[in-house]
């Protein structure tokens, strides 16, 4: 690959990658070739993998396994006294993922669940619904979870079962756990609480270990307030926020909470618009959102915080409160220092100026003192018990991990029980874990995959999918969230509460047992729960429990905290940063967090918002700091840390802080299934007890050879005499402006684009009298963080095709989601905008599709019909949006019947040759056509929500009937700043947009927002994208 150059105005002015800015001999490559190259005949492997890929993709149990629970669960659904064939229902249930419970809603189908939405009737969710949550439920049907107990003796493993294990744990912890250590990860759950408070009674030692963890978020509590809490956030009493490496709107265990509430905040049509200020070393969501952003190293964030301390305290007379544990002296010495940047005193003084409605959020990776400062700004400025306020709890008595490798070595440890995670992949390198964990005589392991813990232990245990289970859980807000199943366990898995049951109780209660229980004892009750004939009171109780998912009343309302006094101390001066002292951070992956999802197929295929990464991750540079080492997107290189090496592939990203490197964990698994073995690279390797998310001291060698990184960013590009031509000719797709400019003059949208004459058709256009669909998204509360990406596959049956295949240009996901840069390769500013098929009236591929499998209907939806298409593709070549995906292979082939149970069955399985797009979810206004046919009625606004639409968290997308005056998507479609795309093409699209706003500091220079003439934009792997030059807009 050629070297790209770095100086202003060598490329686009809106551009989506280094090599389009620069227009590389590769980029022009791309430009030249609209169409990835014809299908090959695979080999015997390429074949084996693809398979293997999609089977995991859709893999499902066979029908024996599917039987209808035992216990009762009630459906969401009000007023449904037993299930009907055919018709899917809707279960509350929650997801734990570390410390953060999820309340979900399940769909069920005839049995077996099929997609996961969010709880509507829940604050913590809202309806909307994480990536990570809603791709959970391939994890349920992946063929590589563990589905025997396996007893190992030796080097020798053996089949077992689950009496055979509970028989010789009773016998062992019969006369005390004395010896025992339970090592568990995060959890919500009381029940199981209440149990390892019990095995502690018998003598086990407790130990914690969650690879992305909150710990430095609870030691700088405890340096606050002298005690730990659940930091409540809310972004809607905010007008000024500040987040300092937070990533809020994405990484918090309240982020849907966040994002809804921050995108009511940026809703100019109110009248008002939040400020978001962003610190950071590496682009996340919440960066590409904020107004102003500040690419900065880790090390340098501390220091940041300290200098605007300073500057409140000293340059705006902020008063310290009591028990702050900092001086103005103390501060003295940070006033001005280089970290804060150019503009702290303007941000200081926006702060001072909205006392009591701003926040500032440090995140996970910040050491404790700078959370602990934050919060003493935070009290100060008046914004404790508005903005933030606190949930005050007693930490467990949990020891490190490092405590329990030493208490390994030290022989002290014979029987080692670890529920659920991988410790011998994720641990600390240093601690060396895997060594430790062998000198335990017996070792027990409870895990939904046979993993590196699992093969190292002497007993494994397969453990139920949260769809499989009973239980109980805590809300970030406190409340009391319902664990239920939705199938029976496919592979006799078990609870962690279940394991633990059977070490502290004899008799061991089910995990059904133990969720009734420990909620008749919330409830004040002594002993085991009644019967449900015994207590018809607490039965309905109970009941009502499970149909809403949660305990009605039960979240708690956060209070300010008295600060505690402790002494904070200032960060160390480091040293000097370059070429032979980079930084190295650690960032969960925004696709298989910790390592966790690397065997679900959704998660790997799905682009990462920023790098457009799949199947990968990759050492992230800057531009500069690239460009002052010679690497080049796509080299490996060896990085060198703390006497450890890793050699994994460079990524050059826009906006990373100089002399700061990136790479995220989870990735490089040899111990994952047929999904996530080999991909990647293992960045635990050179993570270390005493620099867990940053440290100084990399340096950074070329090896000369190259690696194929998979990524979406500039597929389909267009050729180069239609480049210039756009770029003089085409309105930007992402057209921006300011808050002040849309104030001043609401319509400044349609100035942004050409100047045409009146667009006219040549024949009478088509009368829409009935319903009109049509949707809106808007680019102001969008934060690109892919909910919609992962709603519609799971929807809409979207196959998964493999790294090989995403290398060619062939993914298959019906919307992708545009990332543009404005402005330097160093700190570029960032926008974002999803497209999918835009269901134009007039459209392009209709009027040359040869058999007519491209149609349109007399409601407006631009439809395919399958079964007619002969894969010509001059659809896909006529539509300016590149929206449509062609079927390269037969991806669902070779499935049995049983591996497609997993599908909707409302949607058609496309087959080879056969092209696709989105549908606005025709299913859905099928249903709901039905509905209101048998009810006697028109069909309502509201009645119908698309997939992407139900789980975005900012309700960035809208749908419903244009014809219906006082439908939101009309009353979105009358606002000033909607526009369509490609307007000037004349084909009216359903889809259209509401332009981005930003609210920038007047008082900072060179912030006046750039009217959205764009270039190419950035498209996630699809989209032939059109713009013009970039004009000026005052703000």
């Amino acid at each position: 690959m050629s070297a790209y150059s770095l100086e202003p105005g060598s490329g686009s002015p809106y551009w989506r990658s280094l090599q389009e800015l620069a227009d590389t001999e590769e980029y022009r490559h791309l430009m030249a070739h609209e169409f990835p190259g014809g299908i090959d005949a695979p080999d015997g492997m390429s074949r084996r993998r693809f398979l293997q890929i999609m089977s995991a993709s859709i893999a499902m149990t066979s029908l024996a396994g599917c039987r209808w629970p035992v216990e009762k669960i009630v459906p969401y659904a009000a007023n449904t006294p037993g299930l009907e064939p055919g018709t899917p229902v809707k279960f509350a249930t929650t997801m734990e993922m570390g410390p953060a419970a999820m309340p979900v809603l399940a769909t069920s189908y005839d049995g077996r669940p099929i997609k996961i939405d969010g709880n509507p009737g829940h604050p913590l969710s809202g309806g909307a619904a994480s990536v990570f949550a809603q791709a959970s439920v391939l994890d349920l049907y992946d063929p590589d979870r563990s589905q025997v107990v396996r007893r190992r003796t030796g080097v020798f493993g053996s089949e077992s079962d689950w009496a055979s294990f509970a028989a010789w744990a009773q016998t062992r912890s019969a006369a005390g756990l004395t010896g025992t250590a339970i090592l568990t990860g995060a959890t919500t759950s009381p029940a199981t609480a209440n149990l390892l408070i019990q095995a502690a009674a018998r003598g086990a030692r407790l130990y914690l270990h969650e690879p992305v963890c909150r710990t430095n978020e609870m030691r700088g509590l405890k340096l606050a307030f002298g005690t730990a809490a659940l930091v409540q956030l809310d972004l809607g009493q905010a007008d000024v926020i500040v987040d300092i490496d937070a990533n809020c709107l994405q990484d918090h265990p309240a982020a849907l909470r966040n994002a809804k509430a921050f995108a009511a905040g940026r809703r100019a049509e109110s009248g008002h618009m939040n400020r978001l200020y962003s610190f950071e070393s590496t682009f996340s969501i919440t960066g590409g959102m904020a107004d102003h952003r500040y690419p900065t190293a880790a090390r340098d964030l501390g220091p940041a915080v300290w200098a605007l301390a300073a500057e409140l305290v000293l340059g705006q007379h902020l008063e310290l409160p009591e028990g702050a544990g900092v001086s103005a002296s103390q501060l003295a010495a940070w006033r001005g220092h280089a970290a804060g940047g150019p503009d702290i005193a303007h941000l200081a003084h926006d702060l001072m100026a909205h006392r009591g409605r701003s926040l500032l959020v440090a995140g996970l990776r910040q050491d404790p003192e700078v959370h602990a400062l934050v919060h003493v700004l935070n009290a100060a400025l008046g914004n404790a018990g508005h903005a933030v306020s606190y949930l005050p709890f007693e930490l467990p008595p949990f020891a490190s991990l490092g405590e329990l490798v030493g208490d390994l070595n030290a022989g002290r440890v014979s029987t080692l029980v670890v529920l659920g995670g991988n410790p011998v992949y994720d641990a600390p390198a240093d601690l060396e874990f895997g060594k430790a964990m062998a000198r335990a005589s017996e070792r027990i392991h409870l895990g939904l995959h046979e993993d590196a813990t699992g093969q190292a232990s002497s007993w494994h245990l397969p453990a139920a999918h949260y769809l499989e289970s009973w239980g109980l859980a805590q809300g970030w807000d406190g409340s009391l969230l319902a664990v239920q199943p939705l199938i029976e366990p496919l592979y006799a898995g078990h609870t962690a509460a279940e394991v633990l049951s059977v070490l502290v109780e004899n008799p061991p209660r089910t995990a059904h047992q133990l969720a009734r229980d420990t909620f008749f004892a919330l409830g004040g009750g002594q002993g085991p729960a009644p019967a449900p004939e015994a207590d018809d009171a607490f039965e309905k109780r109970w009941r009502a429990f499970l149909h809403d998912g949660f305990l009605a009343g039960s979240a708690q309302a956060g209070t300010p905290l008295a600060l505690a006094g402790t002494p904070i101390a200032a960060p160390a001066a480091a040293g000097a940063a370059g070429a032979e002292n980079l930084e190295l951070t650690f960032l969960q992956d925004q696709s298989v967090h910790d390592g966790r999802y690397a065997d679900n197929a959704w998660l790997q295929e799905m682009p990462d918002f920023m790098t457009k990464l799949t199947w990968d991750n990759a050492a992230v540079f800057s531009p500069s700091t690239a460009k002052d080492l010679g690497v080049v997107h796509g080299d490996v290189v060896e990085l060198q840390y703390k006497g450890r090496s890793l050699e994994v592939a460079a990524y050059v990203l826009p906006g990373q802080a100089r002399h700061s490197v990136a790479i995220t964990l989870g990735y490089g698994r040899d111990d994952a299934g047929r999904v996530g073995r080999g991909a990647g690279f293992n960045a635990y390797r050179l993570r270390t007890s005493d620099a867990l998310h940053h440290g100084d001291g990399l340096r950074v060698r070329k090896t000369g050879r190259r690696y194929d990184l998979a990524t979406t960013q500039d597929h389909h590009a267009i050729d180069k005499v239609g480049a210039a031509e756009i770029q003089k000719r085409v309105p930007g797709l992402v057209r921006e402006g300011t808050f002040e400019q849309y104030v001043n003059e609401p319509e400044f949208v349609d100035h942004l684009g050409i100047h045409s004459p009146p667009l006219v058709s040549l024949w009478k256009e088509w009368e829409y009298t009935g319903y009109k669909w049509g949707m809106a998204v808007d680019l102001n509360t969008c934060t690109g963080c892919n909910a919609c990406v992962l709603a519609c596959q799971s929807e809409n049956n979207i196959p998964v095709v493999g790294k090989d295949q995403v290398s060619r240009g062939r993914e298959m996901s019906w919307i992708r989601l545009d990332r543009y840069f404005l402005g330097d390769a160093d700190d570029p500013r960032c926008s974002q905008q999803p497209v999918a098929c835009v269901q134009c009236e007039m459209a392009p591929c209709e009027q040359v599709c040869p058999v007519a499998a491209t149609t349109h209907t007399r409601e407006g939806l631009n439809a395919m019909v399958y079964n007619r298409c002969v894969g010509t593709r001059y659809c896909s070549n006529n539509c300016p949006y590149k929206v449509r995906r062609f079927n390269w292979y037969n991806n669902f082939e070779d499935l049995t019947e049983t591996q497609r149970l997993v599908l909707n069955p409302d949607v058609t399985v496309r087959a080879r040759g056969v092209m696709e797009k989105c549908t606005y979810c025709v299913q859905r206004i099928e249903t709901a056509r039905v509905a209101a046919r048998v009810e006697g009625r028109s069909i309502r606004d509201g009645d119908i929500t698309t997939a992407c639409a139900q789980t975005c968290p900012t309700d960035a997308i809208v749908f419903g009937d244009l014809n219906d005056k006082d439908s939101r998507v009309s009353k979105l479609r009358e606002l000033g700043r909607s526009y369509d795309l490609l307007d000037y093409l004349n084909i009216k699209p359903r889809t259209f947009y509401l332009a981005r706003l930003r609210n920038p500091n007047p008082a900072i220079a060179g912030v006046a927002a750039q009217g959205g003439h764009g270039g190419h934009g950035d498209h996630g792997g699809h989209g032939e994208d059109h713009g013009a030059t970039a004009g000026k807009a005052h703000g």
